[in-house]
């Protein structure tokens, strides 16, 4: 099977490549995206103490970044023509689209990349006739914005609350229609908040991981930065978001959207202790608060009954997954800074 993978050296798309190399042994992935090839780092860098760093890739990423059945090609989601050009040599089977503007970025550039990127993925599809048996976009948790109900289901109205999450839901909406117009099958994973060794400090589990690892090692006073404690969000480990990504690739339903969640409420005052536990330093650090995100939501949690519904089983608990992060912090970032 022919996989086409977009924003293949991010964090989601790293772990998807290796996931797809190592459960399908016929398997040959076309990783592009907008940066040059690294084998060694993600495209991001993270925190140790007062330094920052190249994200270090964990042991089972690097491997697959030099599999002989992974080839990489730095494109913009944008070029079309780049990208037919590349599409029509390869001739990929399933598409996993996850080039992705990220959470802060400014406004033009998530518009940019998020829908014209998404747009021009679909109309080079099209050019292949119907090779592509399904294209999976990656979007997010947050296209629902402040729920009526919890769990939230996927026919739930859609009210995102800041302009991340709204670019992504424009983006559904527009990628709906041309992908209609040309009879593209495609479908959206609706990833909800992402988890795991490596992931950009923008994320929660990040951010608390990195500060606690290196008040645990000595380089850092022990006071944690953080924000409302109070609000609630579903977590889900981004090792079973590459395998939630591979089940909706082969066996997703075509227009429809899918929550990719743990079902599980979890406090960020509990993300926040997990971490403290992992890193053994609970009981011996204060908490600095810092003001809440303007529009922050109380309380978001995803049903996933629909994806499970296909076979999909998560295999990591957030306890887990936080150890895995802190884990990653006092090992590979660590090294990585000395």
């Amino acid at each position: 099977m022919r996989y086409l993978v977009t924003g293949a050296q991010g964090f989601v798309g790293r772990y998807f490549v290796a996931a797809t190399l190592a459960d399908d042994p016929e398997a040959e992935v076309l990783g592009i995206g907008r940066s040059p090839r690294r084998d060694e780092v993600f495209t991001h860098n993270v925190r140790f103490g007062a330094t920052s760093v190249p994200a270090p890739l964990p042991v089972s990423l690097r491997e697959a970044a030099v599999d002989k059945r992974y080839r990489y090609e730095a494109i913009d989601i944008c070029d079309g023509h780049s990208l037919v050009h590349f599409m029509l040599e390869f001739r990929p089977e399933l598409v996993v689209h996850l080039a992705s503007g990220l959470r802060d970025d400014d406004n033009a550039h998530l518009m940019k990349t998020n829908l014209i990127g998404t747009i021009t993925l679909i109309e080079a599809i099209a050019e292949l006739g119907p090779t592509v048996r399904m294209s999976v976009l990656g979007s997010t948790g947050g296209v629902y914005g402040a729920p009526e109900r919890i769990p939230i289901q996927e026919s739930a109205l859609c009210r995102p609350v800041d302009a991340y999450s709204t670019s992504k839901l424009v983006s559904e909406h527009a990628s709906r229609i041309v992908a209609e117009r040309y009879g593209v099958p495609v479908l959206w994973a609706r990833l909800f908040n992402l988890v795991g060794p490596g992931q950009d400090e923008r994320h929660v589990c990040g951010r608390f991981a990195a500060q606690a690892a290196a008040i645990a090692r000595g380089v850092a006073e022990p006071v944690v930065e953080a924000g409302n404690l109070d609000s609630t969000r579903d977590f889900v480990d981004v090792r079973d978001v590459a395998s939630a990504l591979g089940r909706l690739a082969h066996s997703g339903v075509a227009g429809e959207a899918y929550n990719v969640s743990s079902g599980v409420e979890v406090a960020i005052g509990d993300v926040l202790a997990s971490t403290l536990r992992a890193a053994g330093i609970e009981g011996s650090v204060s908490i600095a608060r810092a003001a809440p995100r303007v529009n922050d939501i109380a309380r978001h949690t995803g049903d996933p009954s629909k994806i499970t519904s296909l076979g999909y089983t998560p295999r990591y608990t957030l306890a887990k997954s936080i150890g895995d992060v802190v884990g990653y912090y006092m090992t590979e970032a660590a090294a990585a800074v000395s």
